[in-house]
């Protein structure tokens, strides 16, 4: 029986030595031979050399390598192809036609040079005539800490600072705290050790608050033994030789005696180089910086599936440190929001993320997300074994603030009132006062910068910001300060003038609308900051509609309707609380209510007295306020389904002022055709609505900001077009042209496709019975309104899951996702009086008979005649139908009036209105309409 106790017995592949090419491998005492020259080769690439060596021919995988290499160490893939480029490198593989290993991609590596046994002696005699003095390494000094983790999503940074290390002898890496600096720098200095003769060394400045004691710091890591008080002679003696790497971890305290040793060594020691990690950087003598940017994350424009998200590093990260703390955690569709949410809202900051993560199993991740405002109390707890100030963002975050002056700190205070970015201006409006003048606020913010406080966002033009957690630390300070009143409103001041220069850039001809959305649109969180302070406790009611006013245009453009008719309703009443009347601001804030007020189906609605309050002030308003005040309530009134009313405020944009800057009057003459356009269409006088629709798109040229705001002329006079040829009779060529609307919503107004879904393409699926296609953009139209979520547009959803659940088809998902936000208004109901015969309800009959509509008039009118079986009404729907030319109602009317005839025996009669009507029409035989009919005309033709 074998000896259990007996030592395992030696791998015979060890006990031999091997040899390839001009090559000679001695496994067990790990020695390359050059042509009997020692080859400098670091520990990991000659263990990658030996697995393979010893059994050539074979492939070896990389969970072998990683065994053999890394045992009982957890290291990155890139890590193997970093070693194993070194190991080639070398060997000069691929030189003269040599080949030594392949790569077999999926697989693993393979030795695929002939290796031959050679003989010990000769090996021997080969060592003993080496050159004297030289240098054999056995392996790389593992003077490197041990990392437990696996570096995530730093591939790119890595290769890139690796490429840096070898251009310059000093780099430091530069990042807020908790950024990974010390991680990525271990990385790098694991994988770069194999290079240098003498390996890597780690030399930790945290624990360090003596400047005097950076040497002796060094002179520890390398092993040597240093005299107080100098230690440079013996650093100097034992460096100057050496080919080395040296780690200078957290500089950013002491980074003045940590340049000072950067500069001393690396003049006496010419084959060091040094890495250093600093939140700011040292200043140094030859020093290159790499700046370490947060973990990439999805961007907040684009929807990402599980799979595109595990994409992202930051998410990455996230879960796997989620899956450790909560065994049960699986990234999923139902909580990706959540899960993206928590990442974005800490800038994708590793050490938040990785704090943030250990907190699922706790609460839970959508409580996680719900709470992250209490972000230092809710990660309070971090990993016990490293130092107290990586241990919580508090901790991390003090160390950084006690390093500061008291100027410094007090601007980085100030500057928390910030939401989102800022330029110098800006800055200096806010942080600034009489003890803190506007330059030393700049020097400050620039100083910031360089301490990795406040972070320079990417881009032409110079803007900051504070990162997620380092503003809320900030604004804890500025709150213990006590003039965060006083600095809010300084805040409020300077977004409302930002605002007033943002539009006054929409009077500039070269202004595209498209740009100045997506510029200013980043602005929106500290729009509504300013607004909460401007309507808080202690503020002033004029700045407040101030604030309103000038964010009312970007607010509408970027589709915020629900949320600024509130603010809007509360700038009103507390502005006409105020003492002093305030005409002009009422004026104001009364065109932008009477704007918004027909796009929203709030609870709380614009009074009805809104419009005819800001008639009267218009009157005596200045030229442009008359003319906006116009517009807004042209706006209004289509809103409310006041066809009339819109046709006969278009009227009255001829005899508007003149515009300075619009000699020509271009501007109110396309809005006039515009209006006239819309209510003769929805009075159903198609023909002039279509001959408007025309002089639009003729004379809309390049599309750009302009007075009025507005959608895009080829989407909204599309969507009249495409309707006009479905009442018509054309019915593919309408859905050819609702179709094509979907290209010009790209970068459009977010609500172009919502109009473009809601008022073109799903009515004319639906008119023609193209119930299946319909389905499928309703999914669409569900999407895109959930992700804006304004009420007047997430009732156009409801209204088609009425429709078509009437028709028989389960859209109850759908109508779950919507919520509970039903509410209808005048388009809404006229537009499903011609879906299903249901929804004709008295309320709509009653629009018709006093002509406020027209587009559905002959529809409602045949619906009501086929339930009072009443031949006059089904012949005045008809005749209507056919004075507007509307010939697809016509083609309603005749089927039900002929099938009225066809039962009380007039068949010949239903015949020949029906052939008629069918042979008039060229396109859309599949459609349900001309089915119907046709089975109409078949039975005239049964007599039986």
């Amino acid at each position: 029986m074998p000896d259990a106790n007996a030592a395992p017995a030696p791998d015979p592949a060890f006990e031999r030595v091997l040899s390839f090419g001009r090559f000679t491998l001695d496994p067990a005492r790990k020695l390359l031979l050059d042509g009997g020259r020692p080859v400098r080769l670091g520990g990991r690439a000659l263990d990658l050399l030996i697995a393979l060596v010893t059994r050539a021919g074979d492939v070896v995988s990389h969970d072998d390598l990683f065994a053999q290499v890394w045992p009982r160490t957890v290291v990155e893939e890139s890590s193997l192809r970093v070693h194993m480029s070194l190991l080639r490198k070398a060997l000069g593989d691929g030189q003269d036609g040599s080949r030594y290993i392949a790569s077999l991609p999926g697989s693993g590596y393979s030795f695929v040079m002939n290796v031959t046994q050679a003989e010990g002696v000769r090996v021997q005699r080969q060592l003993e005539g080496s050159a004297p003095g030289a240098t054999v390494v056995s392996m790389s000094p593992r003077l490197l800490p041990t990392r437990l983790t696996g570096i995530v999503g730093r591939e790119q940074e890595l290769t890139a600072l690796s490429s840096k290390l070898e251009r310059f002898r000093l780099v430091t890496l530069v990042s807020p705290g908790g950024m990974g600096k010390t991680t990525v720098a271990l990385a790098l200095a694991d994988a770069a050790a194999a290079q240098h003769a003498d390996g890597a060394c780690f030399v930790d400045l945290a624990p360090l608050d003596d400047a005097s004691l950076v040497p002796h710091a060094l002179a520890t890591a390398i092993g040597v033994t240093a005299p107080e008080p100098c230690p440079w002679s013996v650093l100097e003696e034992a460096l100057a030789p050496r080919d080395l790497l040296i780690v200078l971890d957290n500089c950013e305290h002491l980074a003045t005696a940590a340049a000072a040793l950067a500069e001393r060594v690396l003049r006496f020691a010419p084959a060091v180089r040094i890495l250093a990690t600093s939140r700011e950087p040292l200043e140094a003598e030859t020093e290159a910086v790499y700046r370490l940017s947060a973990l990439a994350l999805p961007s907040v424009e684009t929807d990402v599936s599980v799979e595109d998200a595990l994409a992202f590093a930051a998410i990455q990260l996230f879960v796997e440190r989620a899956t450790a703390s909560a065994n049960d955690f699986r990234l999923s569709p139902a909580n990706l929001a959540a899960t993206i949410r928590i990442c974005r809202h800490l800038d994708g900051m590793p050490l938040a993320i990785e704090l943030a993560a250990a907190r699922v199993g706790s609460l839970g991740i959508h409580a996680l997300a719900d709470r992250l405002d209490d972000v230092f109390r809710l990660l309070r707890r971090g990993r016990r074994t490293v130092l107290p100030r990586h241990q919580t963002l508090q901790a991390l975050l003090e160390w950084s603030h006690d390093l500061l002056d008291e100027d410094m700190r007090t601007v980085l205070h100030r500057l928390s009132v910030f939401r989102s970015s800022f330029d110098l201006q800006a800055a200096a409006e806010v942080a600034g006062c009489g003890r803190i003048t506007r330059e030393r606020v700049i020097a400050s913010l620039l100083d910031l910068v360089s301490r990795s406080l406040v972070v320079l966002e990417p881009g032409d033009a110079a803007r900051y910001r504070l990162l997620f957690v380092a503003r809320l630390y900030a604004a804890e300070r500025l709150a213990e300060d006590g003039d965060a009143h006083e600095v809010g409103g300084r805040h409020a001041v300077s977004i409302r003038d930002a605002l007033a220069r943002a539009n006054a850039e929409l009077r500039d001809p070269g202004t595209t609308l498209a740009i100045w959305r997506s510029v200013h649109a980043r602005s929106m969180p500290d729009v509504r900051s300013a607004l909460d302070w401007a309507h808080g406790p202690g503020a002033d009611p004029v700045l407040g509609a101030e604030l309103v006013i000038e964010s009312g245009r970007l607010q509408l453009e970027i589709g915020l309707n629900d949320e600024f008719q509130p603010r809007a309703l509360d700038a009103l009443a507390a502005l006409r609380s105020h003492g002093e009347p305030q005409v002009e601001l009422e004026l104001r804030l009364l065109t932008l209510l009477c704007m918004v007020g027909g796009q929203c189906l709030l609870d709380r609605a614009v009074p009805a007295e809104a419009p005819a309050q800001l008639e009267e002030l218009g009157r005596n308003g200045s030229a442009a306020q008359q003319r906006m005040a116009l517009f807004a309530l042209s706006v209004n009134a289509f809103g409310r389904g006041d066809y009339p009313t819109v046709v006969a405020r278009a009227a009255r944009y001829a005899a508007l002022p003149r515009d300075p800057l619009d000699p020509t009057h271009a501007a109110a003459t396309m809005a006039a055709w515009r209006f006239d356009a819309l209510g003769r269409h929805y009075l159903g006088e198609h023909e002039a609505a279509w001959t408007s629709c025309v002089r639009v798109l003729e004379h809309a040229g390049p599309w750009r900001a302009g007075t009025y705001t507005q959608m895009p002329p080829p989407v909204s006079m599309g969507i009249l077009q495409a309707r006009i040829r479905w009442l018509q009779g054309f019915a593919d060529e309408a859905l050819d042209r609702a179709l094509e609307l979907l290209r010009f919503c790209e970068g459009a107004h977010p609500f172009a496709l919502s109009q473009a879904l809601s008022l073109a393409i799903m009515p004319i699926l639906l008119w023609r019975g193209d119930d299946q296609l319909a389905l499928s953009y309703l999914a669409r139209l569900v999407d895109h309104e959930l992700t804006h979520f304004q009420s007047f547009w997430i009732a156009w959803g409801h209204t088609y899951c009425k429709a078509l659940t009437v028709r028989g088809h389960d859209v109850e998902a759908m109508r779950v996702r919507l919520g509970d936000t039903d509410r209808t208004n005048e388009l809404q109901s006229d537009m499903l009086s011609t879906l299903a015969p249901e929804f004709v309800s008295p309320a709509v009959l009653e629009r018709v008979e006093a002509g406020t509509v027209g587009w559905c008039a002959p529809e409602v009118l045949r619906v009501h005649g086929e339930r009072l079986a009443s031949e006059p009404l089904l012949v005045r729907a008809l005749a209507l139908a056919r004075n507007q030319g509307a010939r697809a109602w016509e083609l309603r009317a005749a089927t039900s009036l002929a099938e009225q005839w066809r039962s009380a025996g007039r068949r010949e009669a239903a015949r020949a209105l029906l052939v008629g009507m069918l042979a008039g029409f060229t396109e859309g035989r599949g459609c349900v309409d001309q089915r119907r009919a046709e089975v109409v005309l078949t039975a005239c033709d049964n007599v039986n």
